[in-house]
């Protein structure tokens, strides 16, 4: 059993939170997975990578991270 719960350990992706925003985009390159959003504080729309769930769960024009937390 512990096995096993190593082996899906090494499989979760882990990357730095974006800002919080409103998604404007989403990008799939291969199997990489980035959303670009427009912060609500003053700043430039930034592209940042996801996992393929967080990708699925936040659709254009849904406020981020809550899309994620839903």
């Amino acid at each position: 059993m512990a096995v096993s719960t190593l082996a899906l350990a090494g499989c979760a992706q882990n990357f730095d939170q974006g800002p919080d925003g409103k998604v404007t985009d989403k990008i799939k390159d291969g199997k990489k997975f980035y959303l670009v959003v427009d912060p609500t504080t003053a700043g430039e729309e930034k592209k940042f990578r996801v996992s393929k769930y967080d990708y699925h769960d936040c659709n254009r024009g849904s406020k981020y991270p809550k899309c994620v937390d839903d």
